[in-house]
């Protein structure tokens, strides 16, 4: 069983930690020691307490890097790594490698979704880890590989989106409530409503699921007409170069 030290103790740390116990001897480290022992005794895995001025040792190992951008400049990193993988965002391979030494660079971008095993992850990095990056973020959903060049985007569709569909979601449940249903009836629609789109979506094209319900002068295509002349396409064009542009 390959050693992975992993560095954070996050809600992605965690998810990726349930994901790949079973399959990496997991080695935990992060500043707060407290903090390191809870997590690692929720999950059955072993502490590594960092040496004096926080120097982690990471010579021929492999790291998967789960903190914050800003909290990486107080860790000192002694050695070459085997590896590093890292989920920051907005850190380039390049500055990956003024940070720290390694053979080899992955840089990830899970989603919310990690915590039940249904992200997508876009991955990027050296190709001769390719198959190691994509089995380890493929334990908690769905990975995609691409050039570094299109890491921003992808970061906004895939990172930054689900924020938009929660908006979506938040707005036509208040649309029910506002005219008329109860707050639980209208929840559990739009829930269901995810749900079974979700679904769909892995079968279809959206322009074929929205022709689907849309007959001619109906109610839907009603709906879809306010919505076009309000703009939604572009509002979420906007949104996503948004996110880009500060990924």
């Amino acid at each position: 069983m390959k050693t992975l030290i992993l560095v954070g103790y996050g809600k992605m740390a965690k998810a990726l930690a349930e994901g790949l116990k079973d399959t990496y001897k997991i080695l935990v480290t992060g500043r707060d020691s407290a903090k390191i022992q809870s997590f690692c005794n929720a999950l059955g895995l072993t502490p590594l307490p960092l040496k004096k001025d926080s120097i982690l040792e990471i010579a021929d190992a492999e790291v998967l890097l789960c903190v914050k951008p800003y909290a990486l400049t107080s860790f000192g990193f002694k050695g070459k790594a085997k590896c590093v993988y890292s989920i920051l965002n907005a850190v380039s391979l390049e500055q990956l490698k003024a940070i720290m030494e390694s053979q080899f660079y992955i840089r990830a971008m899970p989603n919310v979704c990690a915590s039940i095993k249904q992200s997508i992850t876009s991955l990027c990095g050296d190709l001769e880890v390719k198959e190691d990056a994509l089995r380890i973020f493929n334990a908690i959903g769905k990975s995609i590989w691409l050039e570094e060049k299109h890491f921003s985007l992808a970061t906004a569709l895939g990172g930054c989106a689900p924020a938009f569909l929660a908006l979506v979601a938040e707005s036509l449940i208040d649309s029910g409530v506002t005219y008329g249903l109860s707050r639980e009836d209208s929840t559990q629609i739009v829930q269901t409503l995810f749900s079974g789109f979700s679904s769909l979506l892995e079968q279809s094209h959206p322009v074929l699921l929205k022709e689907s319900v849309m007959s001619p002068g109906g109610s839907t295509a009603q709906g879809v007409a306010m919505l076009e002349k309000h703009a939604l396409k572009n509002a979420f064009l906007e949104a996503v170069l948004a996110s880009k542009n500060f990924a």
